[in-house]
C-alpha cells in the first residue's frame, strides 16, 4: 500500500507555487512581447489551477488521482470523492463551489466594457477562458478553442486570482 505525496494536503505549498506562477504570468503578460504572452497564458492557467487546488485542500480535499485511491492504505480513509484532480479549471471551481457555499461562480469580474474586446463577466466565464490555454498552448498544434491570446487576458487573470486566492488561505 502506498501513501499520498507529502504535499497532497499542503495548501500553503500549493498556494506558494500558485503565487510564483501568477507573478511570472503577470510579468510576461505585461512584457508586450507576443511570444511571451503565449507562455503567460499557460502559466496563468497553472497558477489558477494551483490556487483552486489549494482552496480545495483548505476545504478538506486531497490532491490525488482518484483512479489510484485503491493503491492507498485503506486506513487513510481517502475515497475518490476526496480527490481534487485534473486540469479543468471550471470543474475544479464547481467542486469548490459545492464544498464552499461562499465561493460564488457567478461573482462579477468587474472588467471594463469594451467595443473591441469582450471580457468574461463572471468568475466561471473567466476560468472557461483560461481552460483551453492549458490544452492548446503548451505544445505546437492547431488551435481549436482559442481565437487568440492578448495582454488583456492578464487583466482577467488578475481578477480571477483576486477572487480565488482568499479561499486558498482559509480552512
Amino acid at each position: 500500500m502506498s501513501q499520498p505525496d507529502k504535499y497532497a494536503k499542503n495548501a500553503k505549498e500549493w498556494r506558494n507555487f500558485a503565487k510564483i506562477n501568477y507573478k511570472a504570468a503577470a510579468t510576461l503578460f505585461a512584457s508586450g512581447n507576443p511570444f511571451f504572452i503565449l507562455v503567460a497564458a499557460t502559466l496563468g492557467h497553472h497558477a489558477l489551477e494551483m490556487y483552486l487546488k489549494a482552496a480545495l485542500i483548505c476545504s478538506g480535499m486531497i490532491v490525488f488521482n482518484p483512479a489510484k485511491v485503491g493503491s492507498l492504505d485503506p486506513g487513510l480513509g481517502i475515497s475518490a470523492s476526496d480527490c481534487a484532480w485534473d486540469h479543468a479549471l471550471a470543474a475544479l471551481a464547481e467542486t469548490l463551489a459545492a464544498k464552499r457555499k461562499d465561493f460564488d461562480l457567478s461573482a462579477p469580474l468587474g472588467l471594463p466594457e469594451s467595443e473591441v474586446i469582450t471580457f468574461p463577466k463572471t468568475l466561471i466565464e473567466g476560468l472557461k477562458l483560461f481552460d483551453p490555454f492549458f490544452y492548446e498552448l503548451r505544445y505546437p498544434q492547431e488551435l481549436a478553442n482559442i481565437d487568440g491570446v492578448s495582454e488583456e487576458d492578464g487583466m482577467v487573470l488578475d481578477k480571477l486570482v483576486a477572487l480565488i486566492e482568499p479561499f486558498a488561505n482559509r480552512q
